[in-house]
C-alpha cells in the first residue's frame, strides 16, 4: 500500500466502536479527492447499506472496495479502502444509530411499563 493513502486512513473521522447485536450495522463510504488534506477537509459521506449484520456489512464493504483497481484493508482503522484516478474511498462498518436509538427507546418503554405495573401492585396490596 502506498504511504500516500495513510493520510486518508489515519484521518480522525473515525466512528464509534460500541457493541451492537443483530441487524444493527451500516456501511458508510467516506470519499476525498486525492489532492485534499483529510485533516482539514471533511469527507463526502454516503450510506451504502443499513440494517445488516456485522458479517453482511463487512462483506458489502469489502466487495465495494474490491471494485477499484487499487484497494485494500487498513487494519488499525478497520476500514476497507479503494482508490481511483482522482478519488480515495474508505468503507467503514459501524453500528447504525437508528437501530441503537430504537433499542434504547424500547428498553425505556419496557422499564416504564414495569415501574407502572409494580406501583399498581403495591397500591393494590396497601388497600387490602
Amino acid at each position: 500500500m502506498s504511504a500516500s493513502f495513510d493520510r486518508f486512513l489515519n484521518a480522525r473521522h473515525r466512528v464509534s466502536r460500541k457493541a451492537s447485536l443483530g441487524r444493527a450495522f451500516s456501511v458508510v463510504r467516506q470519499s476525498w479527492k486525492l489532492a485534499d488534506d483529510p485533516r482539514v477537509t471533511p469527507p463526502e459521506v454516503e450510506v451504502v447499506a443499513t440494517r445488516r449484520t456485522a458479517s453482511e456489512a463487512a462483506d458489502i464493504a469489502r466487495e465495494a472496495a474490491w471494485s477499484y483497481a487499487r484497494c485494500g484493508f487498513h487494519k488499525p482503522s478497520g476500514a476497507w479502502w479503494g482508490a481511483e484516478a482522482e478519488t480515495f474511498h474508505r468503507f467503514v462498518v459501524r453500528p447504525g444509530s437508528q437501530a441503537v436509538r430504537s433499542g434504547v427507546l424500547a428498553a425505556a418503554a419496557v422499564a416504564g411499563l414495569t415501574v407502572f405495573a409494580l406501583s399498581r401492585r403495591r397500591a393494590a396490596a396497601r388497600s387490602r
